[in-house]
């Protein structure tokens, strides 16, 4: 109840403006039931965020599992970020930009959940040999792309499908570029070897 009343708040007011009282009205709870499960609003927006970065993470792990391809992998990572992007527009929006924030405990969250990713990608893509800032680019690359949909659907309150399929189609793009584009001046592709 209080992970329900606190994403009610958030998408409603965001985070900043929301207050533990929202929250309690939101969720139909005592401050004494709140406080025994949290210390602050700052750990329930945490609690939240880990749901969706757990979601986000094991979406990206199955594709690893079930794909072979480096570039397959990746595409379903996209789909899988713009699913909850689409899902939970207005939440994936407040919550992201407070994770943005180095002083923010979502931060560290971010960043632990960007070294998961990473990790899974370069052991997904073994037998090519990508360097892990070129996976690490393309996760920054995705966040800012839906960062931008969101912002232009109203913040996440109305977002579309167009929307989500350009953002698709532009990421797509972007990987397919990167991990496959060769021919006459383009860079090769990094490897660990050249860090």
């Amino acid at each position: 109840m209080i992970l329900q009343g606190a994403a009610i708040v958030f998408a409603d007011k965001g985070f900043r403006a929301s207050s533990v009282e929202d929250i309690l009205v939101a969720g139909n709870i005592s401050r004494r039931t709140f406080y025994r499960l949290y210390k602050s609003k700052e750990e329930v927006a945490s609690a939240l965020y880990q749901i969706g970065t757990n979601r986000l993470l094991e979406g990206c792990k199955a594709a690893i599992r079930e794909e072979a391809e480096p570039l397959r992998q990746i595409e379903r990572c996209i789909d899988a970020h713009l699913e909850n992007a689409g899902a939970f527009g207005r939440l994936v929006f407040v919550l992201g930009g407070e994770a943005q924030a180095r002083e923010s405990l979502l931060y560290a969250q971010r960043m632990e959940t960007h070294r998961a990713l990473v990790s899974a990608l370069v052991e997904g893509a073994s037998a090519r040999r990508v360097d892990p800032l070129v996976f690490q680019a393309l996760i920054f690359a995705l966040e800012g792309v839906v960062r931008v949909v969101l912002e232009t659907g109203d913040e996440g309150r109305r977002v579309s499908s167009a929307a989500l399929d350009r953002a698709r189609r532009v990421m797509k793009r972007m990987v397919a570029a990167t991990l496959v584009g060769s021919g006459q001046g383009v860079p090769p592709l990094p490897t660990p070897a050249d860090a």
